[in-house]
Protein backbone atom coordinates (compact mmCIF):
# COMPACT_ATOMS: atom_id res chain seq x y z
CA UNK A 1 0.00 0.00 0.00
CA UNK A 2 2.80 2.39 0.88
CA UNK A 3 6.32 2.71 -0.50
CA UNK A 4 8.20 1.64 2.64
CA UNK A 5 11.93 1.68 3.30
CA UNK A 6 13.55 0.49 6.54
CA UNK A 7 16.24 2.94 7.51
CA UNK A 8 18.31 4.44 10.32
CA UNK A 9 17.24 8.05 10.91
CA UNK A 10 19.72 10.83 11.51
CA UNK A 11 18.54 14.45 11.45
CA UNK A 12 21.39 16.54 12.79
CA UNK A 13 21.09 15.99 16.52
CA UNK A 14 17.92 13.87 16.20
CA UNK A 15 19.07 10.26 16.07
CA UNK A 16 16.95 7.14 15.84
CA UNK A 17 17.79 4.34 18.26
CA UNK A 18 15.37 1.91 16.58
CA UNK A 19 14.93 0.95 12.91
CA UNK A 20 12.03 2.94 11.48
CA UNK A 21 9.98 2.69 8.32
CA UNK A 22 9.97 5.60 5.92
CA UNK A 23 6.77 6.80 4.25
CA UNK A 24 6.82 9.28 1.38
CA UNK A 25 3.94 11.73 1.71
CA UNK A 26 3.10 13.79 -1.36
CA UNK A 27 1.58 17.22 -0.80
CA UNK A 28 -0.33 18.56 -3.78
CA UNK A 29 1.64 17.83 -6.99
CA UNK A 30 5.33 18.42 -6.42
CA UNK A 31 6.07 18.78 -2.71
CA UNK A 32 7.06 15.59 -0.86
CA UNK A 33 7.68 15.05 2.85
CA UNK A 34 9.22 12.10 4.68
CA UNK A 35 7.27 10.66 7.60
CA UNK A 36 7.98 7.54 9.69
CA UNK A 37 5.64 4.70 10.52
CA UNK A 38 4.38 4.14 14.06
CA UNK A 39 2.45 0.88 14.45
CA UNK A 40 1.16 -1.20 17.41
CA UNK A 41 4.15 -3.55 17.08
CA UNK A 42 6.61 -0.90 15.90
CA UNK A 43 7.41 1.91 18.37
CA UNK A 44 9.68 4.81 17.47
CA UNK A 45 12.56 6.13 19.55
CA UNK A 46 14.86 9.11 19.04
CA UNK A 47 17.65 10.75 21.02
CA UNK A 48 18.14 14.50 21.05
CA UNK A 49 20.78 16.78 22.52
CA UNK A 50 19.22 19.63 24.44
CA UNK A 51 18.34 22.25 25.28
CA UNK A 52 16.10 22.64 22.25
CA UNK A 53 12.53 22.18 21.01
CA UNK A 54 11.20 19.39 18.80
CA UNK A 55 7.90 19.54 16.97
CA UNK A 56 6.36 16.19 16.06
CA UNK A 57 4.03 16.31 13.05
CA UNK A 58 1.54 13.45 12.66
CA UNK A 59 -0.94 12.07 10.11
CA UNK A 60 -3.03 8.90 9.74
CA UNK A 61 -4.25 7.06 6.61
CA UNK A 62 -7.78 8.16 5.71
CA UNK A 63 -10.37 5.69 4.45
CA UNK A 64 -12.47 6.93 1.53
CA UNK A 65 -15.77 6.25 3.35
CA UNK A 66 -14.84 8.20 6.49
CA UNK A 67 -16.53 11.51 7.26
CA UNK A 68 -16.04 14.08 9.99
CA UNK A 69 -13.03 13.75 12.28
CA UNK A 70 -11.06 10.87 13.78
CA UNK A 71 -9.17 10.68 17.07
CA UNK A 72 -5.83 8.94 17.56
CA UNK A 73 -3.52 8.71 20.56
CA UNK A 74 0.22 8.32 21.19
CA UNK A 75 2.18 7.60 24.36
CA UNK A 76 5.39 9.64 24.68
CA UNK A 77 7.99 8.25 27.09
CA UNK A 78 10.89 10.48 28.15
CA UNK A 79 14.20 8.95 29.23
CA UNK A 80 12.47 5.65 29.99
CA UNK A 81 10.47 7.12 32.87
CA UNK A 82 8.00 9.96 32.32
CA UNK A 83 4.91 9.18 30.27
CA UNK A 84 2.76 11.69 28.44
CA UNK A 85 -0.46 10.82 26.64
CA UNK A 86 -0.93 12.76 23.42
CA UNK A 87 -4.43 12.86 21.94
CA UNK A 88 -4.93 14.25 18.43
CA UNK A 89 -7.99 14.80 16.26
CA UNK A 90 -7.88 15.30 12.51
CA UNK A 91 -9.92 15.25 9.33
CA UNK A 92 -9.40 14.32 5.69
CA UNK A 93 -6.73 16.23 3.80
CA UNK A 94 -7.63 17.32 0.29
CA UNK A 95 -4.02 17.29 -0.88
CA UNK A 96 -1.92 14.75 1.07
CA UNK A 97 -1.38 11.15 -0.08
CA UNK A 98 1.01 8.26 0.58
CA UNK A 99 1.05 6.45 -2.72
CA UNK A 100 -2.63 6.00 -3.66
CA UNK A 101 -3.85 6.36 -0.07
CA UNK A 102 -5.47 9.55 1.20
CA UNK A 103 -4.18 10.95 4.50
CA UNK A 104 -5.51 13.15 7.27
CA UNK A 105 -4.48 16.74 7.78
CA UNK A 106 -1.36 17.06 9.89
CA UNK A 107 -1.60 17.56 13.62
CA UNK A 108 1.39 18.25 15.85
CA UNK A 109 2.74 18.53 19.38
CA UNK A 110 5.89 20.04 20.90
CA UNK A 111 8.61 18.54 23.08
CA UNK A 112 10.73 20.78 25.31
CA UNK A 113 14.10 19.00 25.33
CA UNK A 114 16.13 19.64 28.48
CA UNK A 115 19.91 20.08 28.57
CA UNK A 116 21.95 16.96 27.77
CA UNK A 117 21.17 13.75 25.94
CA UNK A 118 17.48 12.77 26.06
CA UNK A 119 15.61 9.81 24.64
CA UNK A 120 11.98 9.89 23.51
CA UNK A 121 10.00 6.76 22.75
CA UNK A 122 6.65 6.92 20.95
CA UNK A 123 4.10 4.12 21.29
CA UNK A 124 0.96 3.59 19.22
CA UNK A 125 -1.86 3.76 21.80
CA UNK A 126 -5.18 4.09 19.96
CA UNK A 127 -6.05 4.81 16.35
CA UNK A 128 -8.78 3.90 13.84
CA UNK A 129 -5.93 2.51 11.68
CA UNK A 130 -2.83 0.48 12.49
CA UNK A 131 -0.62 3.25 11.15
CA UNK A 132 0.32 6.66 12.49
CA UNK A 133 2.94 8.68 10.61
CA UNK A 134 5.48 10.90 12.42
CA UNK A 135 7.86 13.65 11.30
CA UNK A 136 10.43 15.26 13.64
CA UNK A 137 11.45 18.89 13.17
CA UNK A 138 13.48 21.39 15.19
CA UNK A 139 10.86 24.05 15.85
CA UNK A 140 9.99 26.09 18.94
CA UNK A 141 6.42 27.10 19.77
CA UNK A 142 5.39 30.72 19.63
CA UNK A 143 5.44 32.54 22.94
CA UNK A 144 2.06 33.19 24.49
CA UNK A 145 1.10 35.01 27.68
CA UNK A 146 -2.01 34.19 29.67
CA UNK A 147 -4.69 36.88 29.84
CA UNK A 148 -7.08 37.32 32.76
CA UNK A 149 -10.63 38.13 31.63
CA UNK A 150 -12.55 40.93 33.34
CA UNK A 151 -15.65 38.76 33.78
CA UNK A 152 -16.45 35.06 34.05
CA UNK A 153 -18.75 32.63 35.85
CA UNK A 154 -16.02 30.99 37.94
CA UNK A 155 -12.33 30.25 38.03
CA UNK A 156 -11.34 26.67 37.13
CA UNK A 157 -8.02 25.13 38.22
CA UNK A 158 -7.12 22.55 35.61
CA UNK A 159 -4.43 20.01 36.53
CA UNK A 160 -2.32 18.79 33.61
CA UNK A 161 1.09 17.10 33.80
CA UNK A 162 1.48 18.16 37.44
CA UNK A 163 0.81 21.79 36.54
CA UNK A 164 -2.17 23.92 37.55
CA UNK A 165 -3.52 26.00 34.66
CA UNK A 166 -6.12 28.74 35.07
CA UNK A 167 -9.30 28.34 33.00
CA UNK A 168 -12.42 30.49 33.15
CA UNK A 169 -15.99 29.23 32.94
CA UNK A 170 -18.49 30.44 30.34
CA UNK A 171 -22.08 29.28 29.86
CA UNK A 172 -24.72 29.83 27.19
CA UNK A 173 -26.10 32.70 29.30
CA UNK A 174 -23.04 34.15 31.07
CA UNK A 175 -19.91 34.83 29.01
CA UNK A 176 -16.24 35.15 29.71
CA UNK A 177 -15.52 38.85 29.08
CA UNK A 178 -12.18 39.82 27.56
CA UNK A 179 -11.04 43.43 27.29
CA UNK A 180 -7.97 43.86 25.08
CA UNK A 181 -6.20 46.49 23.00
CA UNK A 182 -5.29 45.57 19.42
CA UNK A 183 -3.72 44.78 17.14
CA UNK A 184 -3.12 41.45 18.87
CA UNK A 185 -3.40 37.78 18.06
CA UNK A 186 -5.49 35.96 20.66
CA UNK A 187 -5.34 32.22 21.29
CA UNK A 188 -8.36 30.54 22.89
CA UNK A 189 -8.21 27.02 24.32
CA UNK A 190 -11.71 25.65 24.92
CA UNK A 191 -12.91 22.59 26.84
CA UNK A 192 -16.51 21.47 27.21
CA UNK A 193 -17.40 20.64 30.82
CA UNK A 194 -18.95 17.19 31.24
CA UNK A 195 -20.99 16.23 34.30
CA UNK A 196 -19.09 13.55 36.19
CA UNK A 197 -21.60 10.82 35.25
CA UNK A 198 -21.77 11.73 31.54
CA UNK A 199 -20.35 9.42 28.87
CA UNK A 200 -19.88 9.58 25.11
CA UNK A 201 -19.21 12.61 22.96
CA UNK A 202 -20.70 16.09 22.78
CA UNK A 203 -20.70 18.67 19.99
CA UNK A 204 -20.43 22.25 21.18
CA UNK A 205 -19.64 25.71 19.85
CA UNK A 206 -17.92 28.82 21.16
CA UNK A 207 -19.36 32.15 20.02
CA UNK A 208 -17.38 35.40 20.35
CA UNK A 209 -19.45 38.59 20.29
CA UNK A 210 -18.53 42.25 20.23
CA UNK A 211 -21.19 44.93 20.74
CA UNK A 212 -23.86 42.26 20.46
CA UNK A 213 -22.63 40.99 17.07
CA UNK A 214 -21.04 37.59 16.54
CA UNK A 215 -17.48 38.03 15.22
CA UNK A 216 -16.37 34.40 15.33
CA UNK A 217 -17.98 31.01 16.01
CA UNK A 218 -16.14 27.69 16.18
CA UNK A 219 -17.66 24.22 16.60
CA UNK A 220 -15.97 21.18 18.11
CA UNK A 221 -16.46 17.53 19.01
CA UNK A 222 -15.66 16.89 22.66
CA UNK A 223 -14.94 13.76 24.67
CA UNK A 224 -13.91 13.37 28.29
CA UNK A 225 -10.24 14.08 28.88
CA UNK A 226 -8.27 11.11 30.19
CA UNK A 227 -5.30 13.16 31.40
CA UNK A 228 -6.72 16.32 33.02
CA UNK A 229 -9.13 17.27 35.80
CA UNK A 230 -10.39 20.34 37.62
CA UNK A 231 -8.79 20.50 41.04
CA UNK A 232 -11.53 22.73 42.46
CA UNK A 233 -14.53 21.23 40.63
CA UNK A 234 -14.47 17.45 41.10
CA UNK A 235 -18.08 16.93 39.95
CA UNK A 236 -17.16 18.27 36.50
CA UNK A 237 -14.81 16.62 33.97
CA UNK A 238 -13.04 18.73 31.31
CA UNK A 239 -13.08 17.59 27.71
CA UNK A 240 -10.14 17.34 25.36
CA UNK A 241 -8.79 20.75 24.41
CA UNK A 242 -9.64 22.69 21.24
CA UNK A 243 -7.58 25.64 20.03
CA UNK A 244 -8.60 28.51 17.79
CA UNK A 245 -7.46 32.09 17.18
CA UNK A 246 -8.90 35.58 17.02
CA UNK A 247 -7.19 38.57 15.40
CA UNK A 248 -8.03 41.68 17.39
CA UNK A 249 -7.72 44.70 15.12
CA UNK A 250 -6.27 48.03 16.14
CA UNK A 251 -8.21 49.70 18.93
CA UNK A 252 -9.89 48.69 22.17
CA UNK A 253 -12.15 45.65 22.22
CA UNK A 254 -14.59 44.08 24.65
CA UNK A 255 -15.35 40.50 23.64
CA UNK A 256 -18.04 38.32 25.19
CA UNK A 257 -17.29 34.61 24.77
CA UNK A 258 -20.28 32.25 25.15
CA UNK A 259 -20.88 28.53 25.01
CA UNK A 260 -23.30 28.19 22.08
CA UNK A 261 -25.81 25.66 20.83
CA UNK A 262 -26.59 23.91 24.11
CA UNK A 263 -26.94 24.41 27.85
CA UNK A 264 -23.99 23.72 30.11
CA UNK A 265 -20.58 25.30 30.45
CA UNK A 266 -17.09 25.41 28.96
CA UNK A 267 -13.67 26.18 30.37
CA UNK A 268 -11.61 28.77 28.47
CA UNK A 269 -7.93 29.64 28.63
CA UNK A 270 -7.06 32.88 26.82
CA UNK A 271 -3.58 33.93 25.70
CA UNK A 272 -1.98 36.70 23.65
CA UNK A 273 0.97 36.21 21.31
CA UNK A 274 4.25 37.70 22.54
CA UNK A 275 6.52 39.32 19.99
Amino acid sequence: MFELIVFNLIFGQIKSTLPQTEVKVRIQTHQEDTYYLLAPDQPAEITVEGPTWIRVYTRIPWHEDWTGTKIYKIIQQTNGQQEKFVSLESERSRVAKAGPVRLSKWRSFYINVTKGRNSFRFVHWQSPTDSIFLKYVYEAPKKWADLTPSGYVSNLELTEEEKIIEYYEATDLKPVVLEVAGPRKIKIIARFNFPAAATGEQFFSIDIREKGRSVKTKSFRAYRSETTLYRNLRETVPSNSHVFYLDARKGNHRYEIFLAGLAGSAGLRIQAEQK
